[in-house]
């Protein structure tokens, strides 16, 4: 059916046309890992595109952008700059790493290798 967009339904949409030729938004710069939340309540009231709604729909429940880009099967770059959007256009709240420093934390890697070792 021509309105038909289920999960069964074929897309065949360039991810340029999806980001209107755009590679970045003017919003924050995103790592994979980044989470992602939105207000339902919020995204109700908005107009938003099909994919920029899915996004935020998605992100009622804190997800990475990982996560968004492997559930809606669009390419990560494009969800990095639809959710860069939602961000500027104060839709969605992400929260990152500051510096990196968890990444860096001996404890958690020592907690990480004793997961690995348990299995």
């Amino acid at each position: 059916m021509p309105g038909d967009r289920g999960r069964g339904a074929s897309r065949v949409v360039r991810p340029y046309a999806i980001t209107g030729g755009r590679t970045g938004s003017a919003g924050p710069e995103l790592e994979l890992e980044a989470l992602v939340f939105a207000d339902p309540a919020a995204v109700a009231a908005a107009r938003l595109s099909d994919e920029r709604r899915a996004i935020a729909m998605l992100c009622t429940e804190v997800m990475s952008v990982a996560e968004i880009s492997a559930h809606l099967a669009i390419p990560v770059g494009v969800v990095r700059v639809l959710v860069g959007d939602l961000v500027v256009a104060r839709m969605v709240q992400v929260r990152q790493a500051e510096d990196g420093a968890e990444h860096r934390d001996v404890r958690l890697l020592e907690r990480l290798l004793e997961g690995i070792r348990a299995i």
